[in-house]
């Protein structure tokens, strides 16, 4: 878990910085973003009168944090070191004073009208509590980076039992006070987005899906490495264990035991007795249900001490 100090410079621009609340906070992510953040900031502040635009830099080498305060932006809030896009997620829904939080990529890949779907539903269906959407069009990444996204994109499924086509897409919207229990969970890095479509999922939180079409990229370039997608099928796990963990351990449990019986089957046919290997086998499978029970006793805990923590 993240338990990493959130300081940052924080500077606050705009006319809308005495509301108190918003219907709709609009969070921006951003690295090295100068050269599309103005342009991301302005078509939200002109097509999304009277909500709140929240720039999160990353500690960026370059002007995004002066172009974001000059071109309108609520609040801008600066990391005082790179901390990743999950970090600044966190950070965003921290500082947010709206009842829905929609994040925004910086680099422009998100159509206006696409955005407006988003914020459109969540203003007309008060009750949703997470937005996630799918791409149609998917431009080439690489065979090394498509192939990783197939790959999570099927255990992704697997885990949470729900068939679905885009797991990493960074246009979504979450009700404030449900998701903000549950950011200490999510990663600092990149896989924040797969990590948190989980959560959503294992929490039951109200969901709804919505195509859209992307932008292609037309300046500057990804930050995701291939190490990220590593890093997300470990932390997706990690997460599974967390909230759901008999569906990691009693798969465990039977294939110990299995091999256990088998051991037997096969010592008995060419040896005459049961043999000591199946010992091992069962004394294992018994450690790791055991240690399953444990771990759903803990979850529920972990559970009840969220929903009195979300009544308080």
């Amino acid at each position: 878990m993240n338990t990493k100090d959130y300081s940052c410079s924080l500077q606050v621009t705009g006319e809308n910085t005495l509301k108190t609340s918003f219907a709709v906070s609009f969070v921006i992510p951003a690295f090295n973003e100068a050269d599309t953040i103005s342009s991301v900031i302005e078509n939200l502040r002109d097509n999304f009168a009277g909500q709140e635009i929240i720039v999160v830099d990353d500690a960026s080498t370059d002007d995004t944090k002066e172009i974001s305060i000059k071109a309108g932006a609520d609040k801008v809030i600066r990391h005082n070191k790179n901390r990743g896009p999950g970090a600044s997620f966190k950070t965003g829904i921290i500082h947010s004073s709206g009842d829905f939080v929609i994040i925004v990529d910086a680099d422009g890949q998100h159509p206006l009208g696409e955005i407006k779907k988003v914020f459109d539903y969540v203003i007309k269906n008060p009750q949703i509590d997470a937005v996630f959407t799918e791409r149609t069009n998917v431009y080439s990444s690489g065979i090394i980076r498509s192939t990783g996204k197939i790959l999570i994109n099927y255990v992704v499924q697997r885990l949470i039992e729900e068939k679905i086509t885009d797991h990493n897409c960074g246009l979504r919207a979450f009700r404030r006070i449900k998701i903000l229990p549950f950011i200490f969970m999510l990663p600092d890095g990149f896989s924040y987005v797969t990590t948190s479509l989980v959560l959503a999922y294992k929490e039951d939180f109200c969901i709804h899906w919505i195509p859209i079409a992307m932008k292609q990229r037309e300046t500057g370039k990804s930050h995701v490495k291939v190490r990220h997608g590593f890093n997300t099928i470990l932390l997706v796990f990690r997460l599974i264990v967390n909230f759901d963990p008999m569906k990691f351990f009693m798969p465990l449990t039977w294939i110990s035991f299995i091999i256990g019986i088998l051991s037997v089957i096969y010592n008995w046919v060419f040896y005459d007795g049961p043999g000591k290997n199946y010992i091992f086998f069962f004394l294992f499978g018994t450690l790791i249900f055991v240690l399953g029970i444990l771990s759903e006793q803990m979850s529920v805990l972990r559970k009840e001490i969220l929903n009195l923590k979300s009544k308080e």
